[in-house]
């Protein structure tokens, strides 16, 4: 038995159209569905997310919101609307280069998500809310981030020295100390405003230091995170089905670890977009191994197997279904 099973949700506005979609969401054995909340989403259509979560709930969902692509620090497809509104306090480059993501320690956006988070927690009914693989811009490059002027200031600060423009261990250890005090404090914000709204860090399985954060423990340890979770994806990365399903099985055994050491609940996530036609399959053996680790809750992402967007899979309704029976099966 997987005891919270649900789907990442979003592109629709309107809670009576969300409502056929949340019927069908229980169809398919969910009990909780993750709501992608955009900042546009947030200032825009901020009425009716507040009712899609209260239509979540009169389904009998568990209602999670995702600040997805805020400030571009979180993931998340959408454009940022703090960094649309102002050039100040973007992270650079160790060559010098500008990237589209605002540097963690900035404080005017540290006070953008108190002060939305804050809103979100106390305005709407949900029960838990989703930082969504926290990481440092351009993490797929070796011109790391951050070496701006914050960054430059709090290392002499901590160090007595510049910071180098080279990734050394004392640098690689920094930046991972600043990220995780921000999802820390990002946490403190979601207690003081409610301490009975959950909050989930979910963690690229990736160790690459550019990254940010390669050691899951100082994300565990965090007092305020009630459910670490991982999202151990890899059809993107040309794993064979044998490949795939073993990093899934030892990646999600690293966080089920971790998560019992330090008394938090592990959640791990299915690929559910592009996956290529003919291996849906693997979804239903992910799902097996997810409930014989004893995981407390699984999540597929998205809704539908991205069906008409740049993230669809090639057989989007068999994702779907497929995921739909894995989860019924392990429904209590």
């Amino acid at each position: 038995m997987i005891p919270e099973r649900g789907v990442s949700y979003y592109g629709v506005a309107y809670p009576d159209r969300a409502a056929a979609d949340y019927v069908e969401m229980v169809d398919h054995g969910c009990n909780a569905v993750l709501l992608a909340v955009s900042e546009f989403d947030w200032w825009f259509w901020r009425k009716n997310v507040i009712r899609l979560i209260d239509a979540a709930k009169d389904h009998g969902l568990r209602a999670y919101v995702d600040l997805w692509g805020w400030g571009k620090t979180l993931a998340g497809e959408p454009p940022s609307l703090f960094l649309m509104r102002s050039l100040e306090g973007r992270q650079r480059a160790a060559s010098g280069k500008t990237y589209h993501a605002t540097c963690l320690n900035h404080g005017t956006f540290r006070e953008h998500l108190k002060r939305s988070i804050e809103e979100l927690v106390t305005e709407t009914c949900l029960d838990g809310i989703f930082w969504d693989e926290p990481h440092y811009a351009n993490w797929h490059d070796s011109d790391w981030a951050c070496t701006c002027s914050i960054y430059g200031a709090l290392y002499r600060d901590r160090y007595g020295e510049d910071m180098p423009l080279e990734l050394t261990p004392r640098v690689i250890e920094f930046r991972e100390d600043r990220a995780v005090g921000f999802l820390r404090e990002l946490s403190v914000y979601v207690k003081e405003a409610d301490p009975t709204v959950d909050v989930v860090c979910c963690l690229l399985p990736t160790k690459s230091p550019l990254i940010g954060i390669t050691d899951w423990e100082k994300v565990a340890t965090i007092p305020e995170l009630d459910t670490l979770a991982t999202d151990p994806y890899y059809f993107h990365t040309g794993m064979s089905r044998e490949e795939g399903l073993a990093f899934f099985r030892e990646t999600s055994m690293d966080c089920m670890s971790l998560a019992q050491k330090h008394d938090k609940l592990c959640q791990l996530w299915l690929m559910a977009f592009r996956v290529p036609e003919g291996r849906e399959d693997e979804l239903s053996e992910a799902t097996d191994i997810a409930a014989e680790l004893g995981a407390d809750s699984l999540f597929a992402w998205p809704y539908r197997g991205g069906e008409g967007s740049v993230l669809a899979s090639g057989d989007p309704w068999r994702v779907w279904d497929t995921i739909g029976a894995a989860y019924r099966r392990h429904a209590a």
